[in-house]
């Protein structure tokens, strides 16, 4: 049974991608907001968590739990009521003939390896971070707004290598995580990029938290080419009408 929850207070989830990302969820905006909204899955007890923040969905297991073939039909009917835009989910919770109305886009999960120093870094303009890694596509005000707000809680921010890119989406259980790694067109291949991960990274593994990001089919050859260490791969959900 999949329920609402209203007093989550983000234990009994385990340590992983997807349970940090529901923590920084709660940790942003509590359980007040009609936009953030926490349920759990139950039998007997609770087995998982989900999470619908702005128009995706976050899914993961309760810490040593296990997820029977009935869950995986309630979430896939979960996904069909509540029709997010995309959903991060552990393999076991889609199952292969679950959640039909939606593309399957595997994803690739990177350590970012450290460079020596953390020295050139900028903190870039917020509009121009996003028209670099979003091309003048997407809701500019919906993310400003959950960057800003985390930025002020301590738990993101956005950093700058010439006119690199990247944002530091939250930082949690000594791991951080970097989303909208981008560069203007016309300056690829200069190695902006690499240097601002690398730098990142060090700024971060200084803060106690080691660095690492998500590459979809686009982007994971380049990480590939760089060297950097493989954590593991998952597939994101899209609605059919959106493209990794």
């Amino acid at each position: 049974m999949i329920k609402l929850l209203n007093g989550f207070d983000g234990s009994g989830l385990r340590v992983s991608h997807y349970s940090d990302l529901i923590r920084s969820h709660l940790s942003t905006y509590g359980t007040g907001y009609d936009f953030c909204r926490f349920y759990e899955i139950a039998y007997r007890r609770r087995v998982g968590v989900i999470s619908v923040f702005n128009g995706a969905v976050t899914a993961d297991f309760c810490a040593g739990a296990s997820i029977l073939p009935a869950a995986r039909r309630e979430i896939s009917e979960f996904l069909d009521f509540m029709s997010p835009e995309s959903a991060e989910l552990p393999s076991e919770f889609i199952g292969g003939r679950y959640c039909a109305g939606y593309i399957r886009a595997p994803r690739t999960f990177f350590s970012i390896p450290p460079a020596d120093t953390s020295d050139g870094l900028t903190d870039p303009d917020p509009k121009t971070a996003f028209d670099t890694a979003y091309g003048g596509a997407g809701d500019y005000g919906l993310w400003l707004t959950d960057t800003v707000r985390r930025k002020n809680l301590g738990s993101s921010f956005i950093k700058g290598y010439e006119s690199s890119v990247l944002t530091v989406r939250f930082m949690l259980s000594g791991r951080a995580y970097i989303t909208d790694v981008a560069t203007p067109e016309s300056d690829r291949g200069k190695g902006y990029a690499r240097e601002l991960l690398g730098r990142a990274s060090r700024l971060l593994l200084d803060a106690g938290y080691s660095a690492y990001l998500a590459a979809g089919p686009d982007s994971v050859g380049y990480y590939r080419s760089l060297g950097y260490p493989e954590l593991g791969a998952d597939t994101l959900l899209l609605a059919k009408e959106r493209r990794l």
